[in-house]
């Protein structure tokens, strides 16, 4: 680790300061605790027997019904030319980083567009996606590919967090991405959210089979659409 690291001002101190975000992942929905799986910033939850069931799928939603939802943000890929600038932009937005996040900001695998790209981002929920049990993280991204969204770059996600500054108290966002690598070899996503003390950048687990509630919600790149020549 870099000198410069250990000065980061927007780093949490501890695990102390995302604490909250075990009220974040469990939802209380029809009487059982929904669990979207523990943030690897903080301790670890035990499985439940609802954790190892099998997922169900509702029936098949038609392609249109997600992919041609309206953009809900969009955000500039290439604002920052490399982790040192976007560093420097998240403590001045006084944005709080896990250490998990932190740690694969520097990481090879987290690259930077070198030239500037607008992305439309939309949020869904597992349960739009056709799950009405827990799913594990593969199958939810398999199943928003098959209705026309895309994996968000890695980028996306500090970006998002500058630009949210709005974000409701207690929301808690995945970026729906291609999990990195820690030096330890875990595999994490990132996910903004609200603290209530500001905004916050965390790391999270990022298996295959992470079981995800219905209720989880995920942000999904949107492609946008090009108009063809109307040819007659």
């Amino acid at each position: 680790m870099s000198g410069d690291r250990g000065q980061h001002v927007g780093r949490v101190a501890g695990r102390a300061a995302t604490a909250f975000l075990g009220l974040a992942l469990a939802v209380i929905a029809g009487g059982a605790v929904a669990y979207a799986g523990p943030p690897s910033d903080e301790p670890s939850m035990p499985a439940s027997d609802a954790s190892r069931a099998p997922a169900n799928r509702t029936e098949p939603l038609r392609h249109n019904v997600i992919a041609d939802k309206p953009a809900w943000k969009q955000v500039t890929l290439g604002t920052h030319p490399g982790v040192h600038a976007l560093r420097q932009a998240l403590d001045a937005a006084r944005v709080r980083i896990g250490d998990s996040a932190d740690e694969i900001l520097g990481r090879p695998a987290f690259s930077f567009s070198h030239t500037r790209l607008d992305v439309d981002l939309i949020v869904v929920r597992v349960a739009e996606l056709g799950f009405v049990r827990l799913a594990p993280l593969s199958d939810i991204h398999r199943r928003a590919n098959e209705l026309g969204l895309e994996l968000c770059p890695a980028e996306v996600a500090p970006l998002l967090r500058l630009a949210y500054t709005d974000q409701p108290l207690g929301e808690f966002l995945n970026i729906a991405m291609k999990p990195i690598a820690t030096y330890a070899g875990e595999l994490v996503t990132l996910s903004i959210a609200n603290a209530g003390t500001g905004p916050v950048l965390l790391g999270g687990e990022a298996r295959a089979d992470l079981m995800v509630s219905p209720q989880a919600s995920f942000v999904f790149v949107r492609p946008q659409r090009i108009a063809l020549p109307d040819v007659r």
